[in-house]
């Protein structure tokens, strides 16, 4: 299992993954919470708004107007013009998320497309959007507890991204962890970061519009956790290598994929794509791999007597520095740590610069990744581990504790755990053993939890997670 080795140090005997901040309940959704029983004034108000946000953002050739008391819009086909060209055009004046979709509902609002796009023609615009997209951010759940899931670029940018967004709005669970780039580096979206531009880090991005894909996840009362792999970055070791990455002890880069924690150029591309994240409206920063490599580095050298500096300060610095520029902004900062390090092993502390005690102070959540499979042989007397669900709660207890060593004790991190949501080393994993993941989490602390999935099937999760009563609407597009 490729995917799971990949994003961890087993060595270390327990992983690595993602944070975030959830809303309690999909009825927060803008989509869902829409008041009823207009006043007729208030929706003829309402109407108008959405004419003129339609005539402000349609590509020429694109007529509104009000029929009725409702929008219309066509457009006037032109010479260059495919099916194809027209609904990457007209997305964004549409409810329908994917253009693929909008191109089949554009041949049946218009029958006469079947033969072939010919200049000169007026369609209609199907399914135009009803209200004006709401662009502002979610905030906090009332109760402060996340309860989500982590998501790929690819998935969000497919035909399962609304259908897992509506599962998860009908289990009152309330966000995802959104890739913006994983250990590869590639960029998941069109991002315009200088830096990542420079690099080709864009290339084959899957996501065209990343304020679209968070304000569909909005709709639903879903938060948008942007996660950000911050030091391993393979794509920008190979291509800024020489001002970015590691070194060895020779002097050269160092061939593992890895940005040097301590480097300021690394600390501002990774600031710009947090701003980027915030200005497209996400709800919160996440940062995984928030730490030194551990695996492979007999060679390397971290200059950490040069700098006077710890691998822990040198992460608390750069957190420290990435929280002014999201406190400043009133966005909740979060970051994925390692499970090993809830025991307060000095050792595995400093080898990864993951200190809790440090890190707690610097950041809103803290997010141990307590996957049972990922602990060795033997852990805490257990044969298999990853039969043991309750090493969910053991980690998430062991965070707490270590928060309670923080000298700046008036302003701690939530913890909130990342627990295993796939059948890896795990003999009994099932809906009953997920289940006691998520109580085991709850029972001993945790602000609400994560789940993580890397091939992205969630089967097992929409068993575990029992249903909420939901407005009807919600109700039938989730099954």
């Amino acid at each position: 299992m490729g995917a799971m080795t990949s994003r961890a140090g087993l060595a270390l005997g327990a992983l690595l993954l993602l944070g975030s901040t959830l809303s309690a309940n999909g009825a927060e959704a803008r989509g869902s919470m829409a008041p009823e029983g207009l006043a007729p004034a208030d929706a003829e108000h309402g109407d108008r708004d959405v004419v003129a946000w339609l005539r402000a953002h349609a590509p020429e050739g694109v007529e509104v107007s009000m029929h009725e008391g409702r929008a219309e819009a066509t457009y006037e086909t032109r010479a260059k013009d495919t099916l194809a060209s027209m609904a990457h055009a007209l997305l964004p004046l549409s409810e329908t998320y994917l253009w693929s979709d909008l191109a089949d509902e554009l041949v049946k609002a218009n029958p006469t497309l079947r033969a072939g796009v010919k200049a000169g023609t007026r369609v209609v615009i199907p399914n135009l959007v009803r209200e004006v997209p709401h662009q502002g951010r979610l905030g906090s759940p009332k109760d402060a507890a996340v309860r989500g899931l982590y998501m790929r670029g690819t998935t969000a940018a497919g035909h399962a991204y609304l259908k897992i967004l509506d599962k998860m709005a009908l289990r009152g669970m309330n966000a995802i962890v959104l890739d913006s780039k994983d250990t590869d580096g590639v960029l998941t979206y069109k991002s315009k970061v200088p830096l990542a531009l420079e690099a080709g880090a864009v290339e084959g991005a899957p996501i065209a519009d990343l304020a679209r894909t968070i304000r569909f996840a909005h709709d639903r009362g879903i938060r948008v956790v942007m996660r950000v792999s911050c030091f391993h970055d393979e794509w920008m070791q190979h291509h800024k290598g020489k001002e970015m990455s590691i070194r060895g002890k020779w002097g050269g880069v160092y061939p593992i994929g890895w940005l040097d924690p301590a480097n300021e150029m690394a600390h501002g591309y990774l600031v710009d794509l947090a701003k980027e994240a915030m200005d497209a409206g996400a709800d919160e920063v996440e940062l995984d791999y928030v730490r030194y490599p551990v695996i492979g580095i007999k060679n390397a050298d971290f200059h950490l007597d040069a700098i006077k500096k710890t691998k822990p300060e040198v992460i608390r610095d750069f957190v420290h520095e990435m929280h002014a520029v999201t406190r400043a902004r009133g966005v909740p900062l979060s970051l994925d740590i390692f499970g090993v390090v809830a025991q307060g092993k000095r050792i595995d502390v400093d080898m990864l610069g993951q200190d809790i005690a440090l890190l707690g102070p610097e950041c809103e959540a803290l997010s141990p990744m307590l996957y049972p499979s990922h602990y060795a042989k033997g852990f805490l007397g257990f044969e298999i581990p990853g039969n043991h669900p309750e090493l969910v709660g053991v980690g998430t207890k062991g965070t707490i504790t270590q928060l309670a060593l923080a000298k700046d004790a008036h302003a701690l991190a939530v913890v909130r755990p990342w627990v295993q949501a796939v059948n890896y080393e795990s003999p009994d994993y099932g809906p009953r053993y997920l289940g006691q993941e998520l109580k085991s989490a709850d029972d001993n602390g945790g602000s609400g939890w994560l789940m993580w999935n890397p091939s992205q099937d969630y089967s097992t999760a929409w068993a575990a997670v029992p249903q909420r009563p939901m407005k009807h609407e919600v109700a039938s597009r989730a099954r």
